[in-house]
């Protein structure tokens, strides 16, 4: 990670309280993981590979048209009815 420059901030905590705070934000994200990871395979295990597989494409192509695919203005599409040239 980047050290800023101590210049341009105030010391409001010191080098250890922020090694410690890096070091349990990594240690609290491994633990998250494991547990989306444990909720996942029971997920798995209870409806079984098909449906899971189903649902989440599902998810994701609406995720994809709705969020993601660029939109189409509607002076691209076709001529304009004042151009008749």
């Amino acid at each position: 990670m980047k050290d800023v420059d101590s210049d341009l901030l105030p010391e409001l905590y010191s080098r250890q309280e922020l090694d410690k705070a890096r070091r349990r934000h990594r240690i609290v994200g491994r633990i998250e993981g494991i547990a989306a990871a444990v909720a996942a395979g029971t997920i798995f295990s209870f409806l079984g590979w098909i449906p899971t597989v189903l649902i989440l494409g599902v998810a994701g192509y609406l995720i994809y048209r709705f969020v993601l695919k660029p939109r189409k203005s509607s002076r691209s599409s076709g001529a304009s009815e004042g151009d008749l040239t």
